[in-house]
């Protein structure tokens, strides 16, 4: 196949299960179109490819500059630290724990990854690597301090508010005493709006600058999905557009800038803010 229409039918999977790492997204896609054995498949393609991923995952994702001085300021002053994230658990471990950042957090509240009906593929083999994945990150990265580990329904995607609702109710605050920090307005800044938080600082993805071009492209042009009819987690159909408000924030930009905020200020963190300001100009 040519790679646009690779891109494309694996594009399409990643938009209908709303994420980049669903485990079983190439059975789902190339399974019909696979000539030679389900062996072969797993040894030429699947492994390959998630061999692939997770390279470049222990590779690339690394915390924002700021981030951990951020956290250790958090951790200094005992106010706790808590991701609520869209990831499948699995992931959001993964990521948290390969980046060194785990230490930081009291608790992760993150999404299932359910697995797909078995008449989508041939037969209920092809759905067995995409399992083994899954236990097998939960294996290695299953060793934390975590207070607070809680898998979260479907439905919890954000920007609904349920999950951080929890997270509040187990660390017992108010959304008064909460502050934000997320990558989207879509989905965190209306989860801000929808919790009723103190403020949300808004740090978006593409601004990250260590990412290389041709991984930005892979993501963005080559991985688009053939329709945009999907609204995630079970291909629900998209009844209208989501209406984005642009949510109250306390600053866009630097991490520096949320240390500030909480009365913390040195040197080298003013200059590290400055220099995120210039550069996002």
């Amino acid at each position: 196949m040519p790679l646009k229409v690779v891109g494309s039918k694996l594009g399409t999977i990643f938009a209908q299960y709303a994420t980049h790492d669903y485990p079983w997204a190439l059975s789902l896609a190339f399974a019909r179109d696979w000539k030679g054995s389900h062996r072969d498949f797993v040894r030429f393609i699947e492994k390959p490819f998630w061999d692939d991923q997770d390279r470049f995952r222990e590779k690339w994702v690394k915390p924002y500059p700021g981030v951990e001085t951020a956290l250790q300021e958090l951790q200094r002053l005992r106010i706790p630290a808590v991701v609520v994230s869209d990831a499948p658990m699995f992931m959001c471990l993964a990521r948290l724990l390969g980046a060194g950042l785990s230490k930081y957090f009291q608790g992760v509240y993150a999404l299932e990854c359910k697995r797909p009906d078995a008449s989508l593929v041939p037969d209920e083999s092809w759905l067995e690597f995409g399992d083994k994945r899954v236990k097998d990150l939960m294996r290695k990265y299953g060793n934390h301090q975590i207070r607070f580990v809680r898998e979260l329904p479907l439905e919890y995607e954000k920007p609904d508010p349920r999950g951080i609702q929890l997270a509040m109710a187990d660390f017992n605050v108010t959304g008064g005493q909460v502050i934000h920090v997320g990558d989207s307005l879509a989905k965190d800044g209306v989860l801000g709006l929808n919790a009723s938080l103190r403020g949300f600082f808004y740090t978006p993805y593409h601004a990250i600058p260590h990412l290389p071009p041709e991984y930005l492209h892979f993501i963005t042009q080559v991985l688009k999905p053939r329709t945009h009819e999907f609204d995630g987690h079970g291909a629900t159909p998209v009844p209208e557009k989501t209406k984005i408000v642009r949510p109250p924030m306390l600053g866009q930009g630097a991490f520096g800038d949320a240390l500030n905020h909480l009365g913390f200020h040195d040197a080298e963190a003013e200059l590290e803010s400055t220099i995120h300001r210039q550069f996002r100009a």
